[in-house]
């Protein structure tokens, strides 16, 4: 579970400096300044998460762990680029990291703090 410790973390790292660039760097037009905060504010949500599953041990909570940060990494991934970039190349990565997230809370209901 060290691993997922780690990624959850940088997961909160990537988050913070989003929003640190957004308000000091980036100068977003207004939409894309939402953009940024929604995934930021999702990517904490779920590198909070992934450092209590962390504290977990078995098989359930290391996947639906990674499940949650993968699938934030990937929507949160989607709204940054388009915010910064305007290309639309990645934004297919939205609904699949969103259905992974989702998976990944629906995964954890399931699980036990030991299995």
């Amino acid at each position: 579970m060290r691993l997922l410790n780690i990624l959850a973390a940088l997961s909160g790292v990537l988050a913070l400096v989003m929003l640190v660039l957004a308000a000091h760097a980036l100068q977003p037009a207004p939409e894309d300044l939402e953009r940024i905060h929604s995934g930021a504010y999702l990517q904490l949500g779920a590198a909070a998460a992934g450092l209590a599953i962390a504290n977990r041990s078995g098989r359930i909570n290391l996947i639906a762990g990674v499940m949650i940060l993968l699938g934030a990494a990937l929507f949160a991934g989607t709204l940054y680029t388009l915010a910064i970039t305007h290309s639309r190349a990645l934004i297919m990565l939205a609904p699949v990291g969103g259905i992974t997230l989702i998976l990944g809370w629906t995964l954890l209901a399931f699980a036990k703090p030991g299995d």
